[in-house]
């Protein structure tokens, strides 16, 4: 076995048992809560045919389009509840979304209520045509900018731990973790959410 393989061994067993778990009932869910946007990496040259902004009820059906598996009631529901949402068109096309909640940490193991200038940023999503051209650094980048115009200075996300790729992305935009936490959850009864580690 090599090096590489072997240093990856003990992530992949425990995947595979939290896998086994879950089936059983167990919900095992290690995470990270992550601040971004201090160190933020400024975004490239912006293409001339993208254009980036807030949408609205008016784009509805498209949010809903976007996303396999997206549920547009919910989708309609966060819009009413004022949630707000950033995305990218390509001339007309919407091609990728990020979802910015200013009055909750809306992810139930790290349920929070937020301040006036704290942000939540969660499902964020590219169409796979455009992957591998930059766009998600460019749409949180620029994501950024437009919050802090909102007054926002804040931003939150969670990572699951074990989840490198996306771990990797928030690192190289000049996010940190703050903490890493698990929660529990047994039949569907009973969950609790600790802290494991506080980064400084």
């Amino acid at each position: 076995m090599s090096s590489a393989r072997a240093k990856h061994l003990p992530a992949r067993i425990l995947r595979r048992l939290i896998h086994v778990l879950k089936k059983a009932g167990v919900n095992i869910e290690p995470f990270l809560t992550v601040r971004e946007g201090e160190n933020s990496v400024a975004p490239a040259d912006i293409p001339d045919q993208f254009r980036l902004g807030f949408l609205g009820a008016e784009d509805l059906d498209e949010l809903a389009s976007l996303e396999p598996g997206s549920n547009r009631d919910e989708i309609e529901r966060w819009l009413q509840e004022g949630v707000l949402c950033f995305g990218v068109r390509d001339e007309t096309r919407l091609i990728a979304k990020m979802w910015c909640d200013p009055n909750e940490f809306n992810y139930p193991p790290n349920y929070r209520k937020l301040e006036d200038d704290e942000v939540y940023l969660f499902a964020a999503y590219s169409d796979p045509d455009y992957r591998g051209q930059g766009l998600a650094p460019l749409m949180r980048s620029a994501g950024y900018a437009a919050l802090r115009d909102k007054g926002k200075s804040r931003f939150y996300s969670y990572t699951e731990y074990f989840n490198t790729p996306a771990r990797r992305f928030k690192e190289k935009l000049g996010a940190r973790n703050e903490m890493l936490r698990l929660h529990i959850g047994l039949f569907g009864k009973w969950s609790k959410t600790m802290t494991l580690r506080r980064y400084s």
